[in-house]
């Protein structure tokens, strides 16, 4: 039996778990961290010649690999060459205008990583605060991440509204959007901390790796929207809560929570506009979501237990008994 999510319009959600603002919120105002974005892109609109490209390339090879693919060219050179036909083709100037206008001297950008970074090194004292580049490539990539090194293609970020796109679904570029852009770098640092059962192959244990990653992130930044780390619009995000019940019953159905089969576990989990298994109008994704509310009972339910110890529990099943999730509509 499939479950039809109906619009509801504007409510007043009424969450099971607690507000983010009923949490406990660390004091990290005496916490000080030094975030300056490096604006390769800046010197990228200002290039005249093969030799200053050249260099770039020689100076930043991480950049070259994770957003050209240097690694496939059997010459550099090769590579110079066709980035510096790019960055001199005349139609490029309008991306470089629109970057430029969208992100302007990205103060409000270096303060969100601020903010993220001191949360970052209270719950991680070790925690060392990356450098970050920003680049343009004529929308070939969106991020590369390590524990370093952040590397931002801000032309990926210019929201539905840019004259230029990423060739990608809609349903996923809808979240490459400027306000997208720290919580998916703060999601992507979760992994550093995630620990997860590889032996356990089960779509549980992805659920609550998934969920476990988008709880670290409302952590890291607590004034967030849900809808910016789900990446579900405000609408989708009322109607999965007013159905929650509906949609645990349907991949209980679906037999899907103990899935190990990877194709029949992406149905559920992977990027898809809907996951018409559950319901014509439930969106993708959706057992990731499921997993985020697992990981809030828990969490809820064991306020004992500090965010670095959860991040490092790998045993799924116990988070998921020791939860009690049980929603009904």
């Amino acid at each position: 039996m499939k479950v039809k999510l109906l619009l509801i319009g504007l409510i007043i959600l009424q969450f099971s778990c607690k507000s983010k603002k009923e949490r406990y919120l660390p004091d990290v105002s005496n916490i000080d961290v030094d975030v300056k974005i490096d604006r390769l892109d800046k010197f990228l609109d200002s290039v005249s010649t093969f030799n200053q490209v050249d260099s770039f390339l020689v100076q930043h090879p991480m950049f070259a690999e994770a957003f050209l693919q240097a690694s496939g060219y059997p010459d550099r050179r090769i590579l110079s060459q066709k980035y510096f036909e790019l960055l001199t083709d005349p139609g490029i100037d309008s991306l470089f205008i629109e970057v430029n206008n969208e992100f302007g001297d990205l103060t409000e950008i270096e303060n969100q990583f601020e903010s993220a970074f001191k949360y970052l090194k209270y719950y991680y004292p070790e925690f060392k605060v990356p450098k970050i580049e920003t680049v343009v490539t004529g929308i070939l990539n969106d991020l590369y991440l390590s524990d370093s090194l952040i590397i931002i293609g801000l032309d990926y970020y210019l929201g539905e509204d840019g004259k230029y796109a990423p060739e990608i679904p809609n349903y996923i570029a809808k979240r490459y959007q400027k306000e997208y852009l720290v919580p998916q770098c703060i999601m992507l640092f979760s992994t550093h901390f995630n620990a997860s059962n590889l032996k356990d192959q089960s779509a549980l244990t992805d659920m609550i790796f998934y969920g476990k990653a988008y709880y670290f992130t409302e952590q890291i930044i607590p004034s967030i929207s849900d809808t910016l780390i789900t990446g579900y619009t405000g609408t989708e995000t009322q109607e999965i809560h007013q159905y929650e019940g509906a949609i645990w019953a349907g991949l209980l159905e679906n037999e899907a929570i103990y899935e190990t089969n990877h194709v029949i576990k992406e149905k559920f989990l992977g990027e898809r506009p809907k996951t018409y298994e559950i319901g014509e109008n439930c969106p993708g994704r959706i057992g990731r979501w499921v997993g985020y509310r697992i990981v809030s009972e828990y969490m809820d339910k064991h306020p004992d237990v500090s965010l670095q110890e959860l991040m490092k529990d790998s045993n799924a099943q116990k988070i998921f008994n020791q939860s009690n999730y049980r929603p009904i509509d």
